[in-house]
């Protein structure tokens, strides 16, 4: 099964074990738009995600992200955490998850 995983994964041009990258993270925060999350920012854009490997499948991720609604758009910062679930990524902790 392994086998038909790795190849599918080079049949699309995939890394299949690379770390999620800030579309990732972002497209995990906006999936809390539609879980109903209260704290849910439309004007958040992550620019930049250095994501690594917790041990237990889940990704701790080093963000960099702005206000689309702050006029200087400064930088801001957080770590997430984020997990593989069926259909996605699921963020497990940061941002709108405070």
């Amino acid at each position: 099964m392994w086998q038909a995983a790795q190849w599918i994964c080079a049949l699309v041009a995939l890394s299949c074990g690379a770390p999620p990258g800030a579309t990732v993270v972002q497209a995990a925060y906006d999936r809390e738009l539609t879980a109903g999350s209260a704290l849910h920012d439309d004007s958040l854009q992550v620019l930049q995600a250095k994501c690594r490997d917790d041990g237990t499948g889940k990704y701790l991720c080093d963000i960099t992200f702005i206000s689309k609604k702050d006029p200087a758009q400064r930088p801001f910062f957080d770590i997430v955490a984020i997990a593989r679930v069926a259909g996605g990524w699921e963020l497990k902790s940061g941002l709108c998850k405070h």
